[in-house]
């Protein structure tokens, strides 16, 4: 019995030649991480197997995608990726002897070679240099087809650039039945030309593609030889057939969408449909939407039911007739077309599901936890129970509730002013609406896959408004210290928005056109859009305040959308004193006739609530956020008086204070206020 004593292992290991076990037990290789199948070594003491490739390959290799030093077989530590595939190593890894930073894994590492033990080289008129053959992998791309690498493949690690072996075999010339008058030449991408679509699909074309010079003709590898029959069963219960015709547009019944010359039919139910669309998932879900959707090649609608269906992602006319997605529930409406179902996948979390009977409507988040940790004490007011005396999980005293609202208080929730019931403390300066008291400490946003968790303390850069903050935020799941501010979390993705008359504004991420409220450009930030006509607001603008205060005016301002007053003179900021546009919106007091720029009145820090505590690493004592108005002491950094926002300590006989902007992070850079 043949035995091998490996580096990896104590004892020596025992030569297997098969690994399957009667009770489908399965192990998993200790170099490649990889189940165990076939030939293997293994210690039965240790439950301890290895591939015979594996036990067998070189302690030390040289390898094309790094040629300056060897790379020897270690253990894997730490977290550490492949340089070439980027997917975690697990097991063991081939890592340069002197550039500790260089490893593969066992797939990237070995490549196949001939029997003589020599890489497998070719060369091709496409590329300058000599390509080697590789193991495939999947997170690549084939140069020539634009297909990942699921069979044999060849790379330049020169240039990173992969390739199927069977583009690389292609014939020069060929005849296709959607282009009979000539042949076609195999023809390879030239980076200073642009990248052509194929004719027959309307996709790009990738390195290699076949075309006709004299007709314009470009067709692509995998429209060169489409297959006779395609049968997947798991999208669809009848095979499809090819369906060539040189000059036959039409209207796909999966999508919706015209095609051209290439499409697959299906006798059985009579459908004619693009290649892509035979794969098209049965049932998916969204963020957008509680219940899984199903696809649908029409939708059938009570006789009596004459209304038009808006797709609720684009909010455009969804031809019933034709493909799409739809929510089966009873009285449940919503549907969306099926091209904006893959275009925004990543956007709203587009996820098929296997049988939507089997999902539960709701997931726990729909269950919450309260961000009320006790009710003390309960008053009855008409017929509803409310908590009087509330136990709270962001601040340390108890809050009282009150409907008593007092002018210039802001909720250190929202920071926006207090104009509806609230809960405030009797020992401080801190007030919550009662919305933001009773808010849950996680929830779904309908822009994020993950859920979010609501932290109520910081001052943190919103990631959808742009504007510097305090008070509550939920944070992305996404890694980072993404967070956003409770007004841009409480927009849902279609909503009415009262302006001069009513607009239903959607999410529109095509960004084109320019912001009804601050005239720039819907290409700087995140768009939402009317769907019937061609009004349009940043994100930012639609948080906008309607009611602000400001030091220059002693009654609350209204946001106004357009000025009626055609007199020239009017048309000037009360506070900046420069023209401002009357076309676009801005902050007025009717009672005084001031009229002034937006930015001024909220300025740079309007949502960072003055009396929110702030800890500056060079200094020992926690500072005060401030907004001085009548005396502007002098910054201790810079020396200029503090008339924007500053912070100071002046207790225990120390009279500190700083300019926000003097100390803020680096990376919270300001964004010029709309």
């Amino acid at each position: 019995m043949a035995r091998l004593q490996h580096m990896s292992h104590e004892h020596p290991l025992v030569f297997n030649e098969d690994t399957s076990s009667p009770n489908d037990t399965t192990y998993d290789c200790a170099v490649c991480a990889e189940k165990v199948l076939g030939s293997s070594y293994s210690c039965g003491e240790c439950r301890f197997y290895l591939h015979k490739k594996c036990a067998e390959a070189p302690s030390e290799i040289h390898h094309p995608a790094h040629r300056d030093h060897p790379l020897l077989l270690l253990p894997a530590s730490g977290h550490r990726n492949c340089r070439i595939c980027r997917f975690k190593v697990k097991g063991f890894m081939y890592q340069c002897s002197s550039c500790v930073f260089f490893c593969l894994d066992f797939n990237c590492a070995l490549l196949p070679r001939d029997t003589a033990g020599n890489l497998i080289e070719t060369l091709h008129v496409a590329h300058p240099h000599p390509l080697i053959s590789i193991n495939p992998v999947e997170s690549f791309k084939c140069k020539g087809c634009r297909d990942t690498l699921t069979d044999a493949s060849y790379a330049c690690f020169d240039c990173k650039v992969f390739f199927h072996k069977k583009c690389l075999e292609l014939p020069t010339e060929i005849d296709h039945p959607c282009h009979r008058k000539h042949q076609l030449s195999l023809v390879s991408f030239a980076s200073n030309q642009n990248l052509p679509s194929c004719n027959l699909c309307q996709s790009f074309c990738g390195e290699f593609f076949y075309q006709c010079v004299p007709c314009n003709v470009n067709i692509h590898v995998a429209c060169a030889w489409p297959p006779p029959i395609i049968e997947d069963k798991s999208h669809h219960p009848h095979p499809f057939t090819l369906f060539l015709k040189s000059k036959n547009p039409f209207i796909c019944d999966a999508c919706g969408d015209q095609g051209n010359h290439v499409s697959y039919t299906c006798s059985a139910c009579n459908i004619q449909v693009h290649r892509d669309c035979i794969s098209l998932p049965r049932h998916i879900r969204l963020t957008l939407h509680p219940h899984p959707i199903s696809h649908n090649f029409f939708l059938r609608v009570d006789r009596n039911d004459s209304r038009a269906w808006d797709c609720r992602i684009c909010y455009k006319k969804v031809n019933i007739e034709h493909g799409s997605y739809s929510c089966s529930r009873p009285r449940c409406d919503f549907v969306i077309h099926v091209q904006c179902s893959i275009r925004e996948k990543y956007l709203y979390n587009v996820v098929e599901v296997e049988n939507p009977d089997e999902l539960e409507e709701t997931d726990q988040l729909y269950e919450p936890k309260s961000c009320i940790i006790r009710v003390i004490k309960e008053i009855k007011v008409g017929d509803d129970i409310i908590a009087r005396k509330i136990e709270h999980v962001s601040h340390e005293h108890n809050l009282i509730f009150s409907v008593e609202i007092e002018d210039d208080k802001y909720c250190n929730g929202c920071v926006l002013p207090i104009i509806s019931s609230f809960y405030y403390c009797s020992d401080c300066d801190f007030f919550l609406h009662k919305a933001c008291a009773e808010l849950s400490r996680m929830r779904r946003l309908w822009f994020d896959s993950k859920p979010s968790s609501l932290l109520t303390n910081g001052i943190f850069k919103c990631v959808l408004c742009l504007y510097q903050c305090s008070g509550f935020s939920y944070k992305l799941d996404d890694g980072d210290d993404q967070r956003c501010c409770l007004r841009c979390a409480s927009i849902p993705h279609a909503f009415t928005y009262q302006a001069n008359e009513p607009h239903y504004l959607f999410f529109d991420p095509e960004k084109i056109g320019k912001c009804d409220a601050c005239g720039k450009d819907l290409s700087d930030e995140f768009p939402f859009r009317c769907k019937d006509c061609s009004f349009a607001l940043h994100y930012r603008c639609v948080t906008l305040p309607r009611t602000a205060r400001h030091k220059c005016d002693e009654h609350s301002l209204t946001l106004a959308y357009q000025d009626p007053n055609d007199y020239p003179l009017h048309h000037y900021c009360d506070i900046c004193e420069k023209e401002r546009d009357p076309q676009l919106w801005f902050y007025r007091c009717e009672t005084c006739d001031n009229a002034m720029h937006r930015k001024c009145v909220i300025g740079r820090y309007q949502f960072i609530k003055a009396g929110s505590k702030y800890t500056y690493e060079d200094h020992l004592h926690p500072l005060t956020f401030v907004k001085k108005i009548y005396s502007y002491p002098e910054c201790v950094l810079c020396g200029k008086p503090c008339q924007d926002l500053a912070l100071e300590f002046v207790e225990h006989g120390c009279k500190y204070i700083v300019h926000w902007t003097c100390i803020k992070p680096s990376d919270d850079s300001d964004t010029d206020s709309s």
